[in-house]
């Protein structure tokens, strides 16, 4: 079975593994499991690709001793991954050659659907993916466990199946492969490709940390591969990997494919007359860092997508619609303009309803030191000395006559470059580094200017990647609706003599000797130019302005960009008008904008905004505002996909142990065996008691502790010092109602909480009953030997503070 260019893989633990976050938690926890925000163990994509590639240049260094051509194979791996520039074996950056964007995309491997959605509400099965392993350190020198060392960290279960989804980036139509390439067919991967990712597969063998000693044993299943666990040892079977080594150590193959070409651009201003507005809505699926500032070892990121980066990815997908059929057309650089995916609020299920945010206006200040609810327009009136107001910063979107406060939530991410020769992170490799994102779940919307006839290539459902580290765990977001053409707004009624301008996007301007200049006086100056029959100038005493500075790095070229000085956005301009300025002009300096590189979404604006209008905005700093981006799940329902599953699920078996455990830690023994508590103390009878606990677990134990018990009522002494009553309430315990125990426990009636789907609490009984017997009897038994006074009389003569289990010769008997 040949491997599409999109497909998924499952890692099957078969131990338990730490992925962690490099945080504990206070008191409790020093090392913490990665998560999802269904709070189950979660696998990053990095660590994922991190040692998939090491397996898969294992295997291309084997194959290239046999290949004719040097480094053949380890080409292949380099077209899969990309190029380690930064490495100094790297074959680019030895040669001088341009680093090679990795072909491989990976999503990090969470839990499937299906078992998201039955544990949420459900604390106790999330929590039960999750144990906790204690450890300590050894002192070198004493060979002993060496003082406050304790250590407790988190391992999730054994036995869970999570799922990656794995494309290809450059096959098909995007890298340009004909479908009569020899590496390949289009859509799918090419012959060495897939040997070499199915037989990286299967040498990778542990994931996480301490997998040199037993923790994070996985197995990486391909489609068609599977987990042979026949015997004590479990193998992964490829029944694909076999046929491609079926010959032996296959021929050197041929290059991979080249790079996908760029795409042409026309530098023309523009080539169409007229244009329209259309609005691309987004749901961040994966966190997305679009680098905006660096701290140490932390990348902090914008609240938004810059326009810069989605230009490529949008026109790569415009296509010209003509009577013959759909063209690449020619499109000069004036007739489009990208702009940048802001926050949005609305419903992800009705994309009409979304609103794009807006960024807030300088003049808007917000009272006691900007935490107040009470928010002034300073263009209308001055804030009171006691409100103590301060600048409004964040998004705004509106409401009808309100305003909301939009927050963008970010998620903190924290990674470790792991050395290569040492397997763990060093500083030598770049250490610990952590990354702040736009949260998934987070809805954006990026309006679009494209010509009439030219329409964009975007279906619902699509995915797409951007900002830094989108191979892997980072960038994706995913196409909810694309509203075409997106209803104009209503032309903004100029104001004799005034005119007031809402940056709501930075703005580059240039000076008369072409400096860059993020001032007013060059704002009017540009305006005055695009007005022609009008012109402005700037009133100082009502305009509030920044400048802020944007960098950027190359990705082609392998250089940082030069820094772009900009108006900030948020910035408003008061203009005094002299001449004519008519409506539909303004309308279309909003749809096009102004100054330079509006194609990458610099430059938009908005004229006398209802925004600087009012003196007092009602604005919505609730928390509950917000941000919808959760669309409908098609994905069936738990009861669905367990339907055919009579075994319980791993977390549910673990859930229920906790609940035994917990049950158990509060039931007195005689709540537990009524009438056992008068043989407190009697360390003889209650040891042979627990004797006949583990005999449950062997081949032919329940008759062996009917011996027992039959064995016991009929010598005289042990049936009075057990009584008939006892003895046969253990009988029924043990052996005759298997119901008894849950009872005791009060686990015998419905526990939604404790499973994945309604009915399926009679398989978990039925699969952990002798389990909970010997936890729950267990626990009784210790309690009674401890019990004051439990100490043998031949204890108490010798005087000694040890406890024993000597036997009275009554008791013999």
């Amino acid at each position: 079975m040949t491997l599409p260019a999109s497909f998924e893989i499952t890692l099957d633990f078969l131990s338990d593994w730490h992925v962690g976050t490099g945080q504990g938690r206070l008191g409790t926890v020093d090392a913490e499991v990665r998560r999802d925000a269904d709070r189950l163990p979660v696998v990053p994509a990095k660590t994922l690709v991190g040692v998939w590639r090491d397996a898969c240049e294992t295997v291309a260094a084997t194959f290239d001793q046999a290949a004719d051509r040097p480094h053949a194979w380890q080409e292949w791996v380099t077209w899969l991954f990309g190029s380690q520039a930064a490495r100094p074996g790297d074959g680019t950056a030895a040669a001088g050659r341009a680093p090679v964007p990795a072909a491989l995309r990976l999503t990090p491997a969470h839990a499937p659907a299906w078992l998201r959605r039955g544990v949420r509400n459900r604390p106790a099965l999330a929590q039960a993916a999750v144990v906790l392993r204690p450890g300590v350190s050894i002192d070198d020198e004493t060979g002993t466990a060496a003082d406050r060392l304790l250590r407790v960290e988190e391992r999730a279960i054994r036995g869970l199946r999570l799922t990656s989804q794995v494309s290809l980036a450059m096959v098909g139509s995007v890298s340009g492969i004909a479908a009569d390439d020899p590496t390949g067919e289009a859509g799918t991967l090419p012959a060495p490709a897939e040997l070499l990712l199915r037989a990286g597969a299967r040498l990778v063998e542990g994931v996480g940390g301490k997998r040199n000693r037993g923790s994070g044993r996985v197995a990486v299943l391909l489609p068609g591969a599977r987990v042979d666990d026949a015997d004590l040892h479990p193998m992964v079977t490829d029944p694909r990997l076999a046929e491609l080594l079926a010959a032996g150590v296959p021929a050197t193959p041929p290059p991979p494919p080249a790079p996908a070409e760029a795409v042409e651009i026309f530098s023309y201003g523009r080539l169409h007359a007229t244009r329209r507005a259309v609005r691309v809505v987004l749901r961040v699926v994966t966190s997305v860092v679009a680098a905006h500032d660096v701290l140490g070892n932390v990348i902090f990121s914008r609240d938004a997508i810059p326009g810069t980066a989605m230009l490529g990815a949008m026109m790569r997908r415009a296509e010209q619609v003509t009577g013959e059929g759909v063209r690449r057309g020619r499109v000069g650089l004036g007739d489009v303009s990208v702009g940048d995916a802001v926050p949005a609020v609305g419903d992800a299920g009705d994309a009409a309803s979304v609103v794009p945010a807006r960024p807030v206006p300088t003049v808007w200040q917000r009272g006691d030191k900007g935490r107040g609810p009470t928010v002034r327009n300073t263009l209308r009136a001055e804030a009171a000395r006691g409100e103590r107001a301060k600048a409004m910063s964040g998004w705004i979107a509106p409401d009808g006559d309100r305003w909301h406060h939009v927050e963008v939530g970010m998620e903190v991410s924290t990674h470790a470059v792991v050395d290569d020769e040492a397997r763990r992170p060093t500083v030598a490799s770049g250490g610990v580094y952590t990354y702040l994102g736009i949260a998934p779940g987070t809805l954006l919307c990026s309006d679009v200017v494209l010509p009439a006839g030219v329409r964009l290539r975007l279906d619902r459902g699509e995915r797409l990647r951007f900002g830094r580290s989108r191979k892997d765990d980072f960038g994706l977001v995913e196409v909810v609706d694309v509203i075409d053409p997106l209803p104009a707004p209503p032309a903004p009624s100029p104001v004799e003599g005034t005119l007031r301008v809402w940056c709501v996007s930075d703005v580059l301007l240039r000076d008369e000797r072409l400096a860059p200049d993020p001032s007013p006086r060059a704002l009017a100056r540009a305006l005055s130019t695009m007005l022609a029959e009008a012109s402005v100038t700037v009133r100082e005493a009502e305009t509030a302005s920044a400048a802020t500075r944007r960098e950027g790095f190359g990705v082609a070229w392998g250089r940082p960009r030069p820094s772009q000085i900009a108006l900030r956005a948020g910035s408003v301009v008061t203009l005094t008008v002299t001449g004519l300025i008519h409506a539909d002009r303004l309308a279309e300096i909003e749809r096009d904008g102004i100054g330079e590189r509006t194609a990458e979404g610099y430059g938009r604006v908005r004229f006398n905004p209802p925004e600087l209008a009012t003196e007092q905005p009602a604005v919505d700093f609730s928390p509950a505002s917000p941000m919808s981006g959760t669309s409908a799940d098609p994905t069936p329902d738990p009861v669905d996909q367990l339907e055919g599953e009579a075994d319980p699920h791993p977390v549910e078996i673990n859930a229920w142990r906790r609940a035994i455990r917990q049950a158990s830690a509060g039931l007195a023994p005689h709540e537990m065996v009524p009438g056992i508590d008068r043989l407190a103390g009697n360390r003889a009878q209650l040891g042979s008691l627990r004797a006949q606990l583990e005999r449950l677990t062997m081949p032919g134990g329940r008759e062996m502790v009917r011996n027992w018990l039959e064995g016991t009522s009929a010598v005289r002494a042990r049936r009075e010092m057990w009584t008939k009553d006892v003895l046969a309430d253990l009988a029924a315990l043990l052996l005759d109602d298997p119901d008894r125990v849950w009872k005791r426990l009060g686990l015998a009636d419905p526990q939604p909480l404790l499973v994945l789907a309604p009915g399926r609490e009679d398989a978990v009984r039925q699969r952990l009953h002798a389990e909970a017997l010997t936890t729950a009897l267990g626990d009784a038994l210790r309690r009674l030997s401890r019990t004051p006074g439990g100490r043998s009389r031949a204890s108490s003569t010798a005087g000694s503070d040890t406890d024993t289990s000597a036997t009275t010769p009554k008791e013999a008997r």
